[in-house]
C-alpha cells in the first residue's frame, strides 16, 4: 500500500474511534440534560435554582453539539446514504432523524410530553447503535493475534497455502535431494486457441548457465513466462528446488527465489539508477545496511552505476539498462535467474561485460537461464544449450558437447530459421 493510502486508512481509523466515543457521550449527555431539568423543577429558585438552570441549558447545548458532531462524523466516514443497508446503519440514521424532529419541534411547541417521547426514542436508538458498535469492536480480532495475522495472509495471498506446505516440508526435513534448481516437465502451453509449446522439458542446476536458443516465434519467451508464472500451462509442471510450484503466482515463485529479467527495457525509467537498485533490495528480508552493502558490491563491479546513481534509468543506453537490470541478481542473490533477450541489439563490448556478470552470478550458486540469439555467445557462455523449434526442444546438450561440434548447433539453428521464414 502507498504512503498516501496508509495515511488515509489511519485517518479513517482515528475518525471512527472518535465517532464511537461521541456515541457514548451522546448516550450520557441527553439523559443527563433531562436529569438536570428534573432537578431544576425541584429547586426552581435561589442560587441552587440558578446553577441548575445553567446546568440544564448547558447540558442541552453540549448534547446537541455532540449529536451534530456524531452525525457529521458518521456521514463523513460511512457516506450518506449508507453504502450497506444493514441494521446498524438504519438504527443510527433513524436516531438522527428522530432527534432532528425533536429539535424542530422544540422550536414550534413547548409540549413537554412530545419532547420526552422523541428524546427517549432517539436515546434508545442511539444506545442500541453504540452497543452494536461496541459489540463489533469487542468481537474484532486483536492486531497482535497470530491467528488473525495468519488468516489475513491466507485471505490476501493466493499462494499462502502452497508456500506454507513447502515451508512445513522444509522444517520437517522433507527436502528433495540432488534436485535441479529449476525444472520444467512436459510443458504444454496455449495462447488462446493456438498451442505454442509442446512437451517442453528442461532443467538447470544450481550454479549452471543454460542458454535457450531459437528463431523468432519458436516459443522461447513463452517458455520463460511459463517458468516464472506469468503464463499458465495447460499440461506439465514447474519445480523449484524439487518443490512443485505450478500453482504459484509469479509473486509466489519470486518468494522461493526466482527472478525474471524481461526482454527490452527491464528497468523503471522514471526512477533513478540508485532507486532501481534499492527497489530490487526491497525483496530482501535483510536490514537496510545489508541492502546498502550489496548495492556497494554492484557499484564496485560497475563504477559507472555509482557515478550516475542520480540519473534517470530511462536516459541510459540499451546496454546500460540491461546491465542495471541484470545487476539485481547481485543484490537479491536469487536461486534462479531467468533473462529474456540477453544480448539482443547490444554492442560487443557490452555483451562481454554482461557475460562476465552472468558468470559471476552463477559462481554464487544461482541457476541462470537466458534466451540468446547468438550461437557464438551461447557457445562461449553456456554449461547447457537448448534449441527450440516451433514450440519443441530439438537440441539439448552440455556446453562441452556443443563446443566440440559447433557446426551441428549452427546448422540446426540456421535450418530452423529457414523453416520459420519459408
Amino acid at each position: 500500500m502507498s504512503t498516501v493510502g496508509v495515511d488515509r486508512t489511519e485517518k479513517k481509523r482515528t475518525i471512527t474511534r472518535w465517532n464511537r466515543r461521541l456515541g457514548w457521550a451522546l448516550t450520557i449527555s441527553f439523559p443527563f440534560s433531562y436529569f438536570a431539568a428534573w432537578l431544576h423543577e425541584q429547586y426552581p429558585s435561589g442560587s441552587i435554582g440558578s446553577w441548575l438552570s445553567f446546568l440544564n441549558v448547558g447540558s442541552q447545548v453540549i448534547g446537541t453539539l455532540i449529536l451534530l458532531a456524531h452525525a457529521g462524523y458518521s456521514f463523513f466516514v460511512f457516506g450518506f446514504p449508507a453504502p450497506r443497508l444493514n441494521l446498524r446503519s438504519l438504527n443510527g440514521y433513524s436516531a438522527y432523524l428522530v432527534l432532528l424532529i425533536y429539535l424542530l419541534s422544540q422550536s414550534v411547541t413547548d409540549k413537554e410530553p412530545q419532547h420526552t417521547i422523541l428524546v427517549l426514542t432517539s436515546f434508545v436508538l442511539i444506545g442500541l447503535h453504540v452497543l452494536m458498535a461496541g459489540r463489533m469492536a469487542y468481537k474484532r480480532p486483536k492486531r497482535n493475534d497470530p491467528d488473525f495475522k495468519e488468516d489475513f495472509r491466507v485471505l490476501m495471498s493466493p499462494d499462502a497455502e502452497i508456500l506454507d506446505a513447502i515451508e512445513a516440508r522444509k522444517e520437517a526435513g522433507d527436502i528433495p535431494q540432488a534436485k535441479p534448481a529449476l525444472v520444467g516437465t512436459n510443458l504444454d502451453v496455449s495462447l488462446g486457441q493456438v498451442q505454442v509449446l509442446f512437451g517442453v522439458d528442461l532443467e538447470i542446476n544450481a550454479g549452471e548457465i543454460a542458454v535457450l536458443m531459437g528463431n523468432n516465434g519458436a516459443g522461447k519467451t513463452t517458455t520463460l513466462r511459463t517458468l516464472s508464472g506469468l503464463q499458465s500451462a495447460d499440461l506439465g509442471a514447474v519445480l523449484i528446488d524439487g518443490f512443485d510450484v505450478t500453482g504459484l503466482s509469479p509473486a509466489g515463485r519470486a518468494e522461493l527465489g526466482l527472478s525474471l529479467v524481461v526482454g527490452g527495457r527491464a528497468v523503471f525509467g522514471p526512477l533513478t539508477v540508485r532507486e532501481n537498485l534499492e527497489l530490487f533490495g526491497y525483496r530482501l528480508p535483510q536490514s537496510r545496511e545489508e541492502v546498502d552493502a550489496r548495492i556497494a558490491t554492484v557499484v564496485a563491479k560497475f563504477p559507472w552505476i555509482g557515478d550516475r546513481a542520480n540519473q534517470l534509468a530511462s536516459t541510459l543506453s540499451g546496454g546500460e539498462q540491461q546491465m542495471l537490470a541484470v545487476s539485481q541478481a547481485l543484490i537479491v542473490k536469487p536461486k534462479v535467474l531467468v533473462i529474456d533477450e540477453f544480448s539482443l541489439g547490444l554492442a560487443p563490448k557490452i555483451v562481454g561485460q554482461l557475460i562476465d556478470l552472468v558468470r559471476e552470478i552463477a559462481k554464487q550458486g544461482t541457476a541462470v537461464l537466458l534466451v540468446e540469439q547468438s550461437a557464438s555467445v551461447a557457445l562461449d557462455l553456456a554449461d547447457r544449450i537448448y534449441l527450440m523449434e516451433r514450440g519443441r526442444i530439438v537440441f539439448n546438450e552440455t556446453g562441452d558437447v556443443a563446443r566440440a561440434n559447433p557446426e551441428r548447433l549452427t546448422q540446426m539453428y540456421l535450418q530452423g530459421s529457414q523453416v520459420s521464414t519459408s
